[in-house]
């Protein structure tokens, strides 16, 4: 059968066989593997693969995840797009074309957005994505803790899972709302060394340090906290600027927007979004 021939599939949910070949397209390409998140079943409906298969090899992948958002105060779904890759003997084909074309024709009233980056910058406007100014949330502040107070959790405790899937405090500039088991992924890939609980306060923060700068990847609650009542057992010191990986304005703090390089980060969206005038993408939401 010729390549251009061969059908689509999709997969929604654990499937050990699918599994494997979509790993082994992943490792090949991006030089990683999903194997400790796809150990934890946490391949569900909401994650949904297309690929085309032939002899035994996937060639290409497209993956979405049908997410909840919320903008602007407004709740509404959307799709992510991620894992979007080829298979180097299988390039120059279109069959990343045939993938886009399909979930754009599946999902064609849905608003879209995805992460991209330079080598396929003017792929997506092809299919009516447009890219978008990001911003980095950042606040100016001492913290000089006592590192020796941290109680750091491990991504599998069930505190930390419990967290995950019970949290209620969310950002009205933007969030998503249903991106728990990409959370998980984020906990286990990026970050399993920067869990650290706050049993006082019943909140789980994800943070680590480059020098004087404290990056907080995300705060991880069941209602809203101020970020003056975490900050005194943040077990940090020598920190005077602090970067938000998520819309802090729960936190009840007033952040300086700076601008991120669209150099840098590669931000495109598809169909209507009312975005507000500056916002950060939640870094635990990123496929």
């Amino acid at each position: 059968m010729h390549i251009n021939n061969i059908p689509i599939t999709t997969m929604n949910r654990n499937e050990p066989e699918y599994e494997g070949l979509f790993d082994a397209l992943i490792n090949e390409v991006f030089g990683f593997s999903f194997d400790v998140w796809l150990r934890r079943k946490l391949w569900d409906e909401r994650y949904v693969s297309y690929s085309i298969i032939d002899d035994g090899k996937m060639l290409t992948n497209l993956c979405i995840c049908d997410t909840a958002m919320k903008v602007g105060g407004k709740l509404f779904r959307a799709i992510q797009l991620g894992a979007v890759c080829t298979s180097k003997h299988a390039r120059g084909k279109g069959l990343s074309k045939r993938l886009m074309e399909r979930v754009m024709s599946d999902y064609a009233d849905i608003p879209a957005f995805l992460f991209a980056n330079d080598s396929v910058i003017d792929f997506y406007p092809r299919f009516g994505f447009r890219q978008m100014q990001t911003y980095r949330p950042v606040l100016h502040k001492m913290i000089d803790n006592d590192p020796q107070k941290a109680v750091k959790l491990d991504a599998d405790d069930p505190v930390v899972v419990n967290a995950i899937n019970n949290r209620s405090s969310y950002s009205e500039i933007f969030d998503c709302l249903n991106t728990q088991p990409i959370q998980r992924f984020h906990l286990l890939m990026d970050y399993p060394d920067d869990i650290y609980h706050m049993p006082g306060l019943d909140v789980i923060v994800v943070a680590c340090r480059e020098d004087n700068r404290l990056f907080i990847a995300d705060i991880i609650s069941g209602k809203p906290v101020a970020f003056e009542t975490i900050k005194p057992d943040l077990p940090f010191n020598d920190i005077d600027v602090i970067e938000f990986g998520f819309c802090p304005d729960r936190l009840d703090v007033s952040p300086v927007w700076e601008p991120v390089p669209m150099t840098d980060v590669m931000f495109f969206v598809k169909g209507k979004w009312n975005l507000p005038e500056a916002f950060r993408f939640p870094a635990m939401s990123v496929t």
